[in-house]
């Protein structure tokens, strides 16, 4: 090898290991699991909270964490291609209390608590528009944000255990999303069964895989299947409007089956451990989008909407219920949904399966009328 080929392969062999410690230093933190690039770039990451690891709960978000950002397109937006006229422009200002979840400052005490998962955290709206918030205000008393993104049946007891209990509420409410929590029971034992080791749960939050997914994402659109498959032409109270559903509507399987078995166990639990302490326990079904809509659209002939049939998830978990819990107070929020879709306003972003902030005014005055109707003053309980 002569002089200018050694300058060469050397030159070649600085610049690699440069680029291998600046990549180093950029990765160190998630390394040390200090920080989470889901968070901050990819297709997904107006959906990552920062998070550190719970061995019962699996995440839970950052105590005191503070989380800012914006972007176009909801959750069907990042799986299906859609126009962009049809995104919605999210923006997100959220702060987190001393445990980790949406409340603006540390609570000593609450009269009502809301457990749940997406839906009561609500990142897709300000903190006045949150369902516990518009709550709190009709029923003129502090009521404590306990939901947290991802969580199914199971980890939701424990936050009842860890964190609702100690409260002292007078009423617990306990919101079930039918489009995911059955999965999530699922999901939370394979997670138990096998956990993920270092190095994968440092891959799932380093830089280097969420630059490689935004890079797909933004290079390869088409990779996307079209978003017209799952798209109806619904008729909203001003006017008609192109909305996308994600979560298909398909009978449930054995596994689910079992899930939903589980979940009714689960409950009577938490009544035992609520009726305790004198609180009242209520179960909120939350239906998914297509639940509440699908009688208001259209579906052109392409659109695999057509053969979607709602299945009988509500009345299966009423009954479960009723036999294991009889106490426990039983609303399903789909008729107030799908009346305020018909008269007021659509309860859902056209490309998002959450609410928009008049879905959580809707659902938050449903639980208030709930409470009027079986909880009176002096009503016995």
């Amino acid at each position: 090898m002569n002089l200018l080929q050694s300058r060469i392969v050397q030159r070649f062999l600085l610049a690699a290991a440069s680029i291998a410690f600046v990549l180093f230093c950029i990765e160190l933190p998630a390394l040390l699991g200090l920080l989470d690039f889901r968070t901050l770039i990819g297709p997904f990451h107006m959906w990552w909270a920062p998070n550190i690891h719970d061995p019962e709960l699996l995440a839970i978000h950052r105590p005191h964490a503070h989380q800012t950002g914006s972007a176009l397109g909801g959750d069907i937006a990042t799986s299906y291609q859609i126009p962009r006229s049809d995104m919605t422009s999210f923006q997100w200002d959220v702060i987190y209390d001393r445990n980790g979840f949406r409340n603006p400052a540390d609570l000593e005490s609450a009269d009502i608590v809301l457990i749940g998962d997406s839906f009561v955290e609500g990142l897709t709206v300000t903190y006045a528009e949150l369902v516990t918030t518009q709550l709190a205000r009709l029923q003129g008393t502090v009521v404590a944000n306990l939901g947290q993104s991802t969580y199914g049946p199971l980890q939701e007891l424990i936050v009842l255990k860890r964190y609702a209990l100690p409260l002292h509420p007078r009423t617990v409410v306990w919101m079930f999303f039918e489009g995911n929590d059955l999965q999530d029971v699922i999901g939370y034992h394979r997670a138990h069964e096998h956990p993920p080791d270092f190095l994968h749960a440092f891959w799932a939050r380093s830089f280097t895989r969420s630059a490689c997914l935004a890079v797909k994402a933004f290079s390869t659109p088409s990779a996307n299947p079209p978003g017209a498959k799952r798209a109806g032409l619904c008729q909203a109270p001003d006017g008609k409007a192109t909305t996308y559903f994600g979560y298909r509507s398909k009978p449930l399987s054995r596994e689910e089956l079992g899930a939903l078995d589980e979940t009714a166990r689960t409950l009577a639990t938490a009544y035992q451990l609520c009726a305790a302490q004198g609180i009242r326990l209520i179960f909120v079904f939350v239906p998914t989008k297509f639940r509440v809509l699908h009688s208001l659209c259209q579906f052109a002939e392409g659109s695999e909407c057509r053969n979607w049939v709602p299945n009988d998830m509500p009345e299966r978990l009423q009954s479960a219920l009723q036999s294991l819990a009889p106490m426990v107070g039983y609303l399903d929020l789909t008729p107030s949904l799908v009346q305020a879709a018909k008269t007021e306003a659509f309860p859902y972003y056209r490309d998002d399966e959450h609410w928009t902030p008049e879905g959580h005014k809707i659902a938050a005055a449903a639980i208030r009328d709930y409470l009027l109707r079986n909880y009176l003053p002096g009503k016995p309980e």
